[in-house]
């Protein structure tokens, strides 16, 4: 794995911890869910990450207006 592709997987993983953790705890899924969800983070193209970076930065700066 690049490290380009690693600093964007270890960021959406932090961003999404923070938006999961609110409605759905990580601890919450299966095993199996926990995999696919690593193998996702680990396998997906860099656009996508970054993507979802930004869907994710998106959510918590809505959700920090709401409180």
């Amino acid at each position: 794995m690049s490290k380009l592709k690693k600093k964007l997987s270890d960021q959406v993983l932090e961003l999404a911890s923070k938006n999961i953790g609110n409605d759905i705890p990580l601890y919450d899924m299966t095993d199996e869910m926990q995999d696919i969800y690593h193998w996702a983070l680990n396998n997906a193209p860099i656009y996508q990450l970054r993507k979802w970076k930004k869907d994710f930065k998106q959510r918590h700066k809505e959700q920090e207006e709401q409180e």
